[in-house]
């Protein structure tokens, strides 16, 4: 089975205030997986370790056969995307349009840009086409959260790493959100998802954690 394979975590951001130790976890890449935990418990910490952003850690991460120590952030970037729970955080460029294209070309310099039609499809899915040339200090935090729910379909086929994902949404975003993941979920793409609303995602998760005491404590649907 395919998956992101954590093994005897620890991490601290200073001496002695430990955020894990030798804590461990295994993500199936094709499975669902949510995570709760307290504020400040570590749930962004391991979106940040696990995307490459933090890299001072002790223990070993395996994505399938790739160990993250010996690889760099934009071959990580090739296996991996991480929504971050801030919208402004996840922007790239001016526009949405720029910044959609350059999750779409991997950030290489393109001469030309032929290929727009999967831009337009997804911004039209999540409604924003409106404002795809508009500079991101004129939008609000909700439909810049849109864009970079757009960078997510961009890079469909990536291991969605999302950090409180459907906070600042409206009730019609987040159900097209969810038809999104149970779409993903039917072709057996997974992601971790960071959230503190569990209910919203019961009846789509495989795995559902909770990190308590610097570790990882696997629960049942039932706790929801």
């Amino acid at each position: 089975m395919k998956s992101i394979k954590i093994e005897d975590l620890s991490f601290a951001y200073q001496p002695g205030y430990s955020i894990f130790t030798n804590a461990s976890l295994e993500l199936p890449i094709n499975e669902i997986t949510l995570l709760k935990g307290a504020n400040g418990s570590g749930k962004t910490t391991l979106c940040r370790i696990l995307s490459g952003l933090e890299v001072n850690y002790n223990g070993n991460i395996h994505f399938n056969d790739l160990d993250f120590k010996l690889v760099s952030f934009a071959e990580r970037a090739n296996s991996i995307i991480y929504l971050k729970q801030e919208p402004l955080q996840n922007v790239v460029a001016t526009t949405p349009d720029e910044d959609l294209t350059l999750w779409q070309h991997g950030f290489e310099v393109q001469k030309k840009d032929t290929s727009s039609n999967l831009r337009d499809k997804i911004m039209q899915k999540l409604k924003i086409e409106h404002l795809r040339d508009k500079p991101f200090w004129e939008l609000s935090g909700g439909q810049i959260k849109r864009i970079g729910l757009a960078a997510l379909l961009i890079n469909y086929d990536k291991y969605w790493i999302l950090d409180e994902p459907i906070a600042g949404l409206d009730n019609n975003l987040i159900g097209i959100f969810m038809s999104i993941l149970e779409e993903r979920k039917a072709l057996g793409k997974g992601c971790l998802i960071i959230s503190h609303k569990a209910d919203f995602f019961q009846k789509i998760i495989d795995n559902n954690y909770l990190i308590e005491s610097r570790k990882f404590k696997n629960f049942s649907k039932r706790n929801f």
